[in-house]
């Protein structure tokens, strides 16, 4: 059984292969379109049936009309006109045969690229709707009806815009935190000390990042995905915010349950660019981190093994006996580090 991508490799193959048979199908109808011409040629030429190459091309021509006449009706209007039906047709059907070739050539080209991108976005998880894609699709859908003067300067493009994308690729690591049962919570307080404690809660978390160097992070109404430079920046920020939450529910939270928060970490290479807020950016490393929170239990933090191979700090982890996403689970527990 062929591999998707060999597929796709003999999709490319076959289409190149066909353009250029087609091509050469046209160039041999365009030669037998000049030996119908010749003969009106060699007319004017003197002594031209004393040329070998010259008698060859018109008794060549002479075959070539009878087979013409056997197969076609020729005569208009009481006229023979075998030779320019003949001409006429060639050069229609070489114009045709040209054009398909040009565009099966082009539906190749077309393929080759978007082959790349897929191989390419395979490789660094990411997904179709991945916002970092959407300058070499953008380019990818001018090639389809590109015109062929203008797709020399939209593939130098595409090429240029694919380097520029390779260098925003960085390994980071990123953070999920969501805070444990938050309507269960909700339930019976007053909506203002809710929103005091939530809010509260927010900046206390905000402060923590900032502290191990948060690059950016994004809310939803309890929760947050947080990126750092380093997993041992995000699991050192997770910690900070479980080991800091005995003192805010102490002194800062109003309702009368406390904040219990879960955690996942992980980390992989992703296209990261400043200006993207991280709710836009599509990755699979990111869909993991949000995952191994989902999968974590109160006032854990969950890292998946590969992402937890290269910490500094591993004290305190333990395998959790879980698997996410294919992924051997590690699990820091609060005391277990001390």
């Amino acid at each position: 059984m062929k591999t998707e991508k060999e597929k796709k490799s003999v999709r490319v193959r076959s289409l190149s292969i066909t353009s250029r048979i087609i091509r050469a199908c046209s160039v041999c109808l365009m030669l037998l379109m000049l030996i119908f011409i010749a003969p009106l040629i060699l007319h004017y030429v003197e002594d031209a049936t004393s040329y070998r190459f010259a008698r060859w091309i018109i008794e060549t021509d002479k075959n070539l009309l009878v087979i013409v006449k056997e197969n076609i009706p020729t005569k208009i209007a009481g006229k023979d006109m075998s030779r320019w039906i003949s001409i006429v047709g060639l050069f229609i059907i070489s114009g045709s045969l040209t054009r398909i070739s040009e565009k099966l050539k082009d539906k190749s080209e077309y393929f080759k690229y978007k082959d790349n991108v897929d191989t390419w976005k395979r490789q660094l998880n990411l997904s179709d709707n991945a916002i970092v894609l959407t300058p070499l699709n953008q380019k990818l859908e001018q090639l389809k009806t590109a015109k062929k003067k203008d797709r020399e300067q939209l593939i130098k493009e595409f090429i240029e815009t694919k380097k520029e994308l390779d260098e925003m690729g960085r390994d980071l690591a990123f953070l999920a935190i969501d805070v444990v049962d938050s309507t269960g919570m909700k339930e019976g307080e007053e909506k203002a000390i809710i929103e005091h404690d939530f809010k509260e809660y927010k900046r206390f978390v905000e402060r923590c990042f900032a502290t191990f160097g948060c690059l950016k992070s994004t809310w939803t109404p309890d929760g947050v995905m947080s990126c750092f430079n380093t997993v041992d920046a995000a699991v050192r920020a997770a910690r900070e915010v479980i080991n800091g939450l005995d003192n805010f529910n102490k002194t800062v939270k109003g309702m009368r349950r406390d904040f219990l928060v879960r955690a996942g970490v992980n980390s992989g290479f992703v296209y990261f660019d400043e200006s993207i807020p991280l709710e836009e950016i599509s990755d699979r490393v990111i869909d993991i981190a949000g995952h191994m929170q989902k999968n974590a239990k109160p006032n854990t933090v969950c890292v998946a093994k590969p992402a937890i191979e290269p910490l500094n700090e591993r004290t305190g982890f333990e395998p959790a006996g879980r698997v996410v996403d294919g992924y051997e689970v590690y699990e820091w527990r609060k005391g277990l580090d001390k």
